[in-house]
């Protein structure tokens, strides 16, 4: 099954980025650079859908994470999960 959920992505103050799914109770995590960030989005999306799917709320639209995030870079992340 295939699930997608956006993710937002700010360069922290040492030069790594912070990933945040707005959409995911305690969805956090972070990378060295944004291919990095990206990578880790997914890793962690596939175990919190697994693993604790109550945590993972109905995902919010673009636009509305636009006005929430409006300096912030916002990617969907999907992942295919057996």
């Amino acid at each position: 099954m295939k699930y997608s959920y956006y993710a937002v992505l700010e360069k922290d103050k040492d030069g790594g980025i912070n990933v945040t799914f707005p959409d995911i109770i305690c969805g956090v995590t972070c990378g060295d650079d944004y291919k990095d960030a990206l990578y880790m989005a997914e890793d962690l999306l596939k175990l919190m859908i697994t693993s604790a799917p109550k945590q993972c709320l109905k995902p919010s639209s673009l636009e509305a994470l636009k006005e929430r995030y409006p300096n912030s870079r916002i990617e969907l992340i999907t992942v295919h999960i057996d």
